[in-house]
């Protein structure tokens, strides 16, 4: 069963102990080594513990905001699976956001947590923003943020969800989604 405090509470206890919800400088911070040199066609991250080594390695051709989401859930995997990782990689494909598998959900919870800040977001949607105004202004995928109000209901908020979360919302991406095309 998904423990939503928990994944909360881990979120926040990162945040309050190195004042920051960069997810980069987290990693920083908790001694993560980000490799971000990842050749592949076929992969947005990947988390790596081997030998109490803490490893993330990312795709070298994504976009900023698709790389803070990423290392963000990347995050999630060190702090709430680093037992599973022991085994192998996690690895993220291209459907990073996908929610047919606990972990991955518990990764994404996570990073909803860490990206978007509790108080902001109750108060922007209490003020009448959309869930696409705030995916705007935090500058990530609309499907994070209903992540984010889906755990926040959870939490015992009375928040409603327009939308169900689309899982599979990053698996038709490329590392460079969103990137503006030259206008002629």
């Amino acid at each position: 069963m998904i423990d939503s405090h928990k994944i909360c509470k881990t979120a926040e206890r990162l945040i309050t102990r190195f004042g920051t919800s960069d997810p980069e400088a987290l990693a920083d911070h908790l001694g993560i080594v980000i490799f971000p040199n990842l050749d592949t066609d076929l992969l947005l991250g990947m988390y790596l513990y081997k030998w109490k080594n803490r490893m993330i390695f990312l795709n070298r051709g994504l976009e900023e905001h698709v790389r803070k989401c990423v290392i963000a859930h990347e995050l999630g995997h060190d702090q709430l699976h680093r037992r599973e990782a022991e085994d192998g990689a996690l690895q993220e494909y291209y459907s990073l956001f996908r929610m047919t598998n606990r972990m991955e959900y518990e990764a994404n919870a996570f990073a909803s947590h860490l990206i978007l800040d509790t108080q902001e977001t109750l108060d922007e949607i209490r003020q009448g923003a959309t869930v696409d105004e705030i995916a705007q202004k935090a500058g990530v995928d609309i499907n994070l943020v209903l992540i984010k109000v889906t755990e926040l209901s959870k939490l015992g908020y009375d928040l409603r969800t327009p939308h169900e979360a689309d899982g599979g919302f990053l698996k038709n991406l490329t590392p460079d989604y969103g990137r503006q095309a030259d206008c002629e």
